[in-house]
């Protein structure tokens, strides 16, 4: 039991690694430069990405790549300093803090799921951290053996812990011989779908049914169902590519474009409410029955925004992360 509580305890160390590479530390500077250069070149490009409300699309995709590289905690560093470097250069004509949060979230939520599929699922159900689990049952069960086989009166439990020790042995000789990686693509797809099905029905829900009539008005689209549409056929599509990516794509490209997909999606959905309420604030005339006209101002863009993201992500993160970790020997220890 003790080697299996040490073996939890390694865990949670691999979870929250201890130091940090003089190239990673580099690195964060770099994206929190990029983040702002790229801000400020957009704006000479196209001067209405000055506009708040414009200005966190373009800082925030930075932010996001940097989040989902370095996790949460960086991500929301990277994001808040950025916003912050970028309105010396960038003078807002109209500002808002919950911009600054839209930003924030854009670094935290990328991390949040970067930590989760990176750090928790590819650990817990990986090859070497499922071996020494069932090797810690095997050699629980084995001791409960001797201790049933001594007694003449337990030969049911015997055999019981015997059946389990052959269980647990054929499981682990599995892993040693095919390792775990198809266990660890049907979880990233079984996650994805729920969290995607998740979003669906909050949509429908919401707009479909929960959302007044009175409130469409002033919606460049007036009937709730085709806004439905629209959005859920995003949506379902990025469900299709799950599907499709399980059987079709590479492993190790299927397992960096989940997570990308799934949080894609979140942030969206999180984000929605607080740029709008930051619209309505700083462009609007702050009366809250007004916050839809803003909201759906924004979800017409959400799925666009969406296919963007997982794209550049994808293809940013593939190639930054290996610059990252590159010479990861050269680091400075958080733990000294």
């Amino acid at each position: 039991m003790k080697n299996f509580t040490e073996k939890v305890g390694n865990f949670f160390k691999s979870s929250f690694p201890g130091k940090w590479t003089t190239r990673k530390i580099v690195f964060v500077a770099i994206l929190i430069a990029v983040s702002v250069t790229f801000t400020i070149i957009s704006v000479q490009i196209a001067p209405f990405a000055g506009i708040s409300t414009y200005k966190v699309a373009f800082i925030g995709l930075p932010v996001k790549i940097s989040g989902f590289i370095f996790g949460p905690v960086i991500g929301i560093f990277i994001g808040l300093v950025s916003d912050l470097i970028s309105l010396i250069y960038i003078p807002p004509t109209t500002y808002n803090p919950l911009y600054t949060l839209v930003v924030v979230m854009n670094g935290f939520i990328p991390g949040l799921f970067s930590w989760f599929f990176f750090r928790f699922i590819n650990y817990a159900f990986g090859a070497d951290f499922r071996t020494k689990l069932y090797k810690s049952k095997i050699q629980l069960y084995s001791t409960s053996y001797l201790v049933a086989v001594a007694n003449p009166d337990s030969e049911k439990e015997a055999n019981y812990y015997a059946s389990k020790i052959i269980y647990y042995n054929n499981k682990k000789e599995y892993i040693k011989r095919f390792g775990t990686i198809n266990l660890i693509k049907n979880i990233n797809l079984i996650i994805a779908l729920m969290i995607l099905s998740i979003i669906i029905l909050f949509e429908i829900i919401t707009i479909g049914f929960l959302i007044p009539d009175a409130y469409l008005v002033k919606s460049p689209v007036k009937n709730r169902w085709i806004i439905v549409a629209l959005i859920t056929t995003g949506l379902i599509m990025m469900m299709s590519l799950c599907i499709y990516g399980k059987f079709k794509i590479k492993s190790s490209r299927y397992l960096v474009m989940v997570p990308i997909i799934i949080f894609s999606a979140v942030l969206e959905i999180v984000n929605l409410p607080i740029l709008s309420f930051a619209d309505l604030f700083a462009l609007g005339n702050s009366s809250i029955k007004d916050i839809f006209l803003w909201i759906f101002q924004h979800v017409f863009l959400a799925p666009v925004k969406i296919w963007f993201n997982i794209i550049i992500i994808y293809y940013s993160f593939s190639i930054i992360s290996k610059l990252v970790n590159k010479n990861a020997d050269l680091s400075w220890n958080t733990s000294s």
